[in-house]
């Protein structure tokens, strides 16, 4: 596969998992009136699912299915760093600097997206699939 198709297929299952974030979150603020940052959690959980799943199967094309487990504990590790990292920017935008929330995680979005390709890619090419 060569990386034009891969990066196009990122940006596509990043799209869907991050439209299911954001359809989430503003249903959680929204119409559940949770809190944002409880919101902003929940949202992703869902969407770490959604990935995880377009990124191992359609993105990567990953079908070993050995390294399974393996591939999902690297994920939910990186996932859970982008969570922290997510997090902390919500909070710093929107209670420090005063960003809407919906604004606020866009930009934090758009950052996580790029550091997190190389890291996906890196966790679902195992040897003998590079």
């Amino acid at each position: 596969m060569n990386v034009s198709s891969t990066v196009l297929k990122y940006i596509v299952s990043g799209s869907v998992a991050s439209g299911v974030m954001f359809l989430s979150l503003v249903f959680f603020r929204e119409v559940l009136d949770i809190w944002y940052l409880y919101s902003s959690t929940l949202a992703f959980v869902l969407a770490f699912i959604t990935s995880f799943l377009l990124q191992k199967f359609w993105t990567f094309q990953s079908r070993a299915g050995a390294d399974a487990p393996r591939q999902l504990m690297l994920f939910l590790i990186v996932s859970l760093a982008s969570l922290g990292v997510n997090d902390l920017g919500m909070f710093v935008l929107v209670d420090k600097v005063g960003v809407w929330y919906f604004i606020a995680q866009v930009i934090m979005t758009t950052l996580i997206a790029a550091f997190s390709f190389f890291t996906y890619r890196a966790i679902f090419l195992v040897k003998n699939e590079i």
